[in-house]
């Protein structure tokens, strides 16, 4: 079962979040938890209890919401769970970024908000279930697909953009098309994108991860184009 974490101290918020997400509970699609300080959310953590998505406040009395996720982050050593921040103000993106949160929403929150949260969530923790396994010499590796943002190709090599490095190993674009994941696009002769990480784009150009721009080719326009637009809804 999918597991979230609420950490607000406001106790009222955490009930709104809670009757949001309750078309879910009731579909026993997922669990919730709330946790009204950092200190009992990173308890619950350490004694063993799993979450895939935690919506955690940044304006904690105690234990603030970017100590709790450096905890989660560089203490407990989990890279996996998803963090969504929320706020009553904005201006934290310096002190977020070592974090990697998955989103960052600004108070009052809608319902279209945290369901599309939850949806991204769900996607990625499937992502992070599989792993692309390839070997380098003598070395192998297994890389999750979640934290592959694109395939380049060019020639007969490979190139394996992450969140945190670049592999290069051999191989055809079309045989790892064929056995990615779903949530992989070709846009390209040269390009598979995770579109996860898809945060701008236009008929002929795409925008991955707010820092790379990628082209669209003539003949993956409309494929990818459909393949978006469904995403969006």
């Amino acid at each position: 079962m999918f597991c979230v974490a609420i950490c607000d101290d406001e106790e009222v918020l955490c009930s709104q979040l809670e009757r949001v997400l309750e078309p879910y509970i009731e579909k026993e699609v997922l669990k919730v938890d709330s946790f009204y300080s950092g200190e009992s959310l990173c308890k619950a953590m350490y004694e063993g209890t799993h979450y895939d998505l935690i919506f955690l406040d940044i304006e904690l009395q105690m234990m603030n919401g970017v100590d709790v996720g450096k905890k989660i982050r560089d203490e407990m050593k989990n890279k996996r769970v998803q963090i969504v921040y929320i706020s009553a103000k904005q201006g934290y993106a310096m002190e977020l970024f070592a974090i990697r949160p998955m989103n960052f929403l600004i108070k009052p929150i809608s319902a279209e908000a945290v369901w599309d949260n939850v949806e991204k969530a769900m996607e990625l923790t499937d992502l992070y279930d599989t792993c692309f396994e390839f070997k380098v010499g003598a070395e192998y590796f297994r890389i999750p697909y979640g934290d592959i943002m694109y395939f380049e190709s060019s020639n007969r090599k490979i190139r394996l953009h992450t969140k945190y490095e670049i592999k290069e190993l051999y191989g055809k674009l079309k045989s790892i098309e064929k056995d990615a994941p779903p949530n992989f696009i070709r846009i390209h002769q040269s390009y598979l994108i995770n579109r996860t990480y898809v945060t701008f784009w236009k008929s002929d150009e795409i925008l991955v991860n707010d820092e790379c721009s990628l082209p669209i080719s003539q003949a993956y326009r409309k494929k990818v184009s459909r393949i978006l637009l469904q995403n969006e809804r």
